[in-house]
């Protein structure tokens, strides 16, 4: 079975410490990034399937991030991590393809939560994938 990886991209270093400790405890394999490049260095190397993303990382919202993430890697699934609760971000970072919005400060049951949800899904579109090509059916040649 893959191993099930999280990136976390968070620029509060000790949130990040504590949160990598905890999923780490829940058997997941955590990366951290502080910086934009290290992020999309990470992304496309392909092995990353959740990203817990701050609101803003080097001046750069995550609205704007979530879409560089979604065309490196389709089935990346975001988390944001936002202390703005405006209905105009929340509709950018929706539009923008990310899978769940918390607000700060997180309850680490809700992280958990959302990262188990995340990995379901991917499970679920990986099953898809793999089966439903079985289901369609073809021209047999004569």
């Amino acid at each position: 079975m893959k191993s099930k990886i999280i990136l976390i991209a968070y620029q509060d270093d000790l949130w990040v410490r504590s949160l990598s400790t905890f999923l780490h405890g829940l058997g997941y394999k955590v990366e951290t990034a502080t910086m934009v490049s290290d992020m999309i260095r990470k992304v496309r190397k392909g092995h990353i399937d959740v990203v817990l993303l701050d609101d803003e990382m080097e001046g750069v919202k995550a609205f704007d991030l979530v879409p560089l993430f979604k065309k490196i890697n389709e089935r990346i699934q975001v988390i944001v991590i936002s202390s703005e609760a405006s209905l105009g971000l929340v509709k950018r970072l929706r539009g923008a393809g990310i899978f769940y919005h918390a607000m700060k400060p997180v309850d680490l049951e809700e992280v958990k939560s959302a990262v188990e949800c995340a990995f379901e899904k991917i499970e679920r579109e990986n099953l898809k994938e793999r089966f439903l090509p079985f289901l369609i059916p073809r021209r047999v040649p004569a």
